[in-house]
């Protein structure tokens, strides 16, 4: 992993997820791994789906895991995603957001890996 290019995303921000567990900590680790368990497949998802044109299935995968997203803290993905549901709905690939996007989650994902 290239350090500067990691340095360019902050740290998950958990604010939203501590609010709903309300001091759970058993709950806030199962959301937190259920997105690791369910992410890697919408991440390959939106990159199949764009490398294929499927602009129906890339709107629909953007706009599934966006909520995610918001809920594990991973806000500086989050209008990326947008944006690519968005351009996805009109018919528009953005590939090169899509790759971007992919790379964002990816690091996100590294960095809930490492929560306890």
């Amino acid at each position: 992993m290239n350090q500067n290019i990691r340095n360019s995303y902050p740290a998950p921000d958990f604010t939203l997820l501590k609010e709903m567990a309300e001091g759970d900590h058993d709950f806030f680790m199962e959301i937190i791994s259920l997105f690791l368990e369910n992410a890697p497949a919408m991440v390959t998802a939106m990159k199949d789906s764009s490398d294929n044109e499927d602009l129906d299935k890339l709107r629909f995968v953007s706009h599934k895991i966006l909520s995610d997203l918001h809920i594990v803290g991973i806000k500086y993905a989050i209008g990326t995603v947008e944006s690519i549901e968005k351009s996805a709905g009109i018919g528009i690939n953005e590939r090169d957001l899509v790759k971007l996007a992919v790379e964002m989650i990816n690091y996100g994902i590294e960095d809930l890996k490492k929560v306890k």
